[in-house]
């Protein structure tokens, strides 16, 4: 009789578990719905209109990118998450500078490395990458100030809020690594290619490890608006100034050095492209050799270990978003 209440109490701990996780995955849909959505529907009545806009696509882009997500869905999806209760509570650790200093390298590495095995991946499986290109030709082709506003300002607030703090708060109590590892897995899979998942991924589970043990979203929040930086503007910026003294047609045609604006330009890249690699091999050793700095705290509610994939992943919530983050991947 003992037993079979056991089991009974057991099979009702994790009925509340896959609830719970399910609420906090409904929260993820309801806000992609909402951006991704409101675009469509934008752009839809756009052309409806008759209006040519094809001079100014990539700003309407930027607008429509800023208005959905970052005015209407992150606030409207804020709400939402009021209704799911907060379990656990983060740590207040305070860090010394070159404990900072290390964790920033470990995190360039992760973006690099990351970043090249997604090119690899997506060039050996051929898997569609549309949204990343799209957006890489908005950063590219588009309106400076428009790329700093999105992506240096408002995608870090706006994705440490949703996939760090309001998820963290949600699920510490379960233990720092699901919270760690599931935070990055689904800021990954939100990316939608293979193009962006590992680094996305890896920088993911950074930035969640960061706030699981310092308590503060806003040391988060500078450290994803620097890697935006680096590589939405600073890169962008450095190749324009490249291809306006014609270094791409120079390298094709016989580059003239003598031209002190295309020294600099090349200068400017080659530079910049051997401290990228110099940081990331640093982050890499870095990573080796105090790896065993890296724990995990238990939570106040221990899934027991063969129940942690049923209870977390395979709930109504959850598979409804892995599969639509899924089928983004998919050719």
């Amino acid at each position: 009789m003992e037993e079979l209440e056991w089991r009974e109490w057991q099979r009702r701990e994790m009925r509340l578990d896959r609830k719970h996780f399910s609420k906090i995955a409904f929260g993820f849909i309801i806000n992609d719905i909402l951006a991704a959505g409101l675009q469509v529907a934008a752009v839809m009545a756009i052309q409806s209109s008759g209006w040519d806009y094809g001079p100014y696509r990539i700003t309407i882009s930027w607008l429509l990118n800023i208005v959905t997500m970052y005015l209407i869905a992150m606030p409207v999806t804020a709400l939402y998450f009021r209704s799911v209760p907060r379990f656990g509570q983060v740590r207040q650790e305070r860090w010394e500078w070159k404990a900072w200093m290390v964790v920033f390298f470990i995190g360039l590495a992760m973006g690099y490395f990351g970043n090249v095995l997604g090119i690899i991946v997506t060039n050996v499986t051929h898997a569609p990458s549309a949204d990343y290109e799209g957006m890489l030709e908005m950063i590219l082709d588009g309106n400076m100030v428009f790329t700093f506003i999105s992506v240096v300002i408002g995608a870090p607030i706006v994705e440490e809020l949703l996939f760090r703090k309001l998820l963290i708060d949600r699920t510490i109590g379960y233990g720092e690594k699901i919270s760690v590892l599931l935070s990055g897995t689904l800021f990954g899979l939100a990316h939608g290619n293979f193009q962006q998942f590992f680094y996305a991924f890896a920088l993911g589970c950074l930035f969640a490890y960061i706030y699981c043990k310092t308590g503060k979203i806003r040391n988060t929040i500078l450290f994803h608006m620097w890697i935006n930086f680096s590589g939405s503007i600073l890169s962008p910026l450095l190749l324009r100034f490249a291809q306006a003294q014609g270094v791409s047609e120079g390298a094709e045609n016989g580059l003239s050095l003598a031209d002190p604006k295309a020294f600099a330009a090349l200068a400017g890249l080659l530079g910049f492209s051997a401290i990228q690699v110099l940081a990331a091999i640093t982050g890499l050793i870095l990573f080796f050799v105090f790896k065993h700095y890296i724990c995990f705290y238990p939570g106040i509610r221990e899934i027991p270990k063969g129940k942690r994939f049923l209870s977390v992943i395979v709930n109504p919530g959850m598979l409804l978003f892995l599969g639509l983050c899924v089928y983004l991947f998919l050719p």
